[in-house]
């Protein structure tokens, strides 16, 4: 068994090392040093690890010819998704492949060189302040494996990454993301596929979109003023005119508007911290949503799910319920139970965000070229994948202030951070198919009397401004 993992270690940096076309040894060092950093700060300073071999001036080449041109990043992107999803396996128990989908803010408040800044969300942890900087904003897609117990790290795989511009929106995005994807790969076309994301993909659009996908599930959080409505019973009286669509009015802040569910359930899980809590499900199946002219949700029944989770007093963990949106063909292949697990496993893609800026340096890169930025966020998905294939092979290191705790005692999985602090052990084991650099020559440098031509300043892009430029005539 181990020899197997090994083997799919290997195999997997043969195929990321072919996938440069320019750069390919320094590339792969890069990357190395990436997946291996525990003591770099920014991107620079990789140039210090000692699996990068180079200067430092081979990582801004790396990150200018990584695409040849702009037409190619859309086949080199899905390139990078074809080799990373071949690492999406079933499981035991699972029989269907889960995905969580989520935008995070890449922040450049200090950026005024690069182009097609925006707005963009950012969670703040001071009251008061809002929740919003300057800078992109990434769609990323990622598969989340199953678990096999509850104290399992939080593991992905990122299968796709792609920066929203300023006139997209970043749930809309990720949606198409998805659909391209599951279309494309095919080990994802003749089974179910589900997909979990929080509030914002579960609007009409976002339903629309996975509807065109008939082997697709998609679960999405409700807000709790949301105002839905019954399936409309059809009279079998000829009328002219169109058929009724909407019945009665179901409003999930107002519980006199709510008829008897469907369905229930209730079972009593364990938390981390070893406590017993209960957890009640109701479940309409006959709920319908408005929609757009463009996005017709009429003609798409859903599963709506009222979930209460309660203390062994009884008395509530939560003071809100949550609502799930359970919208697709084959959305009945799925149990009460398997929609409440399927959604608590979606926040795992913000422990990759955490760690990815923490220890991946993904948003680090101070670039003043766009492309530059979009290539470093697809070295980091790269990076990242190959510490979850190494996460079998790796050693647990715990520092010296660490090995009595009772996390590094107990047999358990080991960490993403805790494999990234192994890794340079296990490239030193297997090798590395990057040739060594060739010395050359110093290089003349600038000369004397050179001026640097002064970099363009682009304003801050508004959504407001974006929406006139369109609709203006010519």
């Amino acid at each position: 068994m181990l020899q197997g993992i090994v083997n799919k270690f290997k195999d997997f940096r043969d195929n990321i090392y072919h996938l440069f076309q320019s750069r390919r040894d320094a590339s792969f060092e890069l990357i190395d040093a990436l997946s291996s950093n525990t003591t770099a700060k920014s991107v620079v300073e990789l140039s210090l690890n000692p699996l990068h071999r180079r200067n430092y001036c081979s990582i801004t080449r790396v990150l200018d010819e990584f695409y040849s041109d702009d037409a190619d990043k859309k086949s080199k992107n899905n390139e990078v998704t074809t080799i990373i999803s071949e690492q999406c396996v079933l499981q035991k128990e699972r029989k269907y492949f889960l995905f969580g989908v989520d935008c995070t803010p890449n922040p450049r408040r200090h950026s005024p060189t690069q182009q097609d800044r925006g707005f963009v969300y950012a969670p703040n942890t001071i009251s008061g302040n809002k929740p919003v900087t300057i800078g992109h904003q990434y769609s990323v897609i990622a598969f989340l494996p199953e678990k096999t117990n509850k104290n399992s790290p939080p593991w992905i795989v990122p299968l796709s990454c792609q920066r929203v511009t300023t006139d997209e929106k970043g749930a809309m995005v990720g949606m198409k993301q998805i659909s391209q994807f599951i279309k494309l790969q095919n080990i994802f076309q003749n089974t179910l596929c589900v997909t979990v994301a929080d509030s914002a993909y579960s609007n009409a659009d976002q339903i629309h979109e996975s509807s065109k996908n008939h082997n697709q599930v998609h679960i999405s959080r409700a807000r709790n003023n949301r105002v839905l409505h019954y399936v409309a019973e059809q009279d079998n009286a000829i009328k002219i005119g169109r058929k009724k669509c909407f019945g009665e009015t179901f409003r999930l802040r107002d519980q006199t508007t709510w008829k008897t569910p469907d369905e229930k359930i209730e079972f009593e899980i364990t938390s981390k911290k070893g406590k017993n809590q209960v957890v009640k499900i109701e479940c309409w199946n006959r709920i319908v949503m408005r929609g757009t002219k463009k996005s017709n949700t009429s003609k798409f029944p859903l599963r709506l799910l009222r979930i209460c989770v309660y203390k062994e007093s009884g008395e509530l963990l939560f003071k809100k319920p949550l609502w799930l949106i359970a919208s697709g063909e084959r959305r009945f292949e799925l149990s009460l139970r398997e929609i409440f697990d399927c959604y608590r496993q979606r926040f795992d893609i913000e422990h990759f965000f955490r760690f990815g800026k923490n220890k991946l340096l993904m948003d680090k890169s101070q670039t003043p070229d766009v492309a530059h930025e979009e290539t470093w966020w697809q070295l980091t998905m790269i990076a990242y994948t190959q510490l979850y294939l190494a996460r079998d092979i790796a050693k647990n290191t715990p520092a010296p202030w660490e090995k009595y705790l009772s996390t590094f005692k107990s047999a358990k999985e080991i960490s993403p951070t805790q494999v990234q602090k192994d890794f340079g052990r296990i490239i030193r084991t297997f090798g590395t198919p990057a040739k060594s650099p060739k010395r050359l020559k110093k290089a003349p440098g600038r000369q004397k009397g050179d001026k640097q031509i002064a970099r363009i300043r682009y304003p801050v892009v508004q959504k407001s401004v974006v929406a006139q430029q369109v609709a203006a005539p010519g």
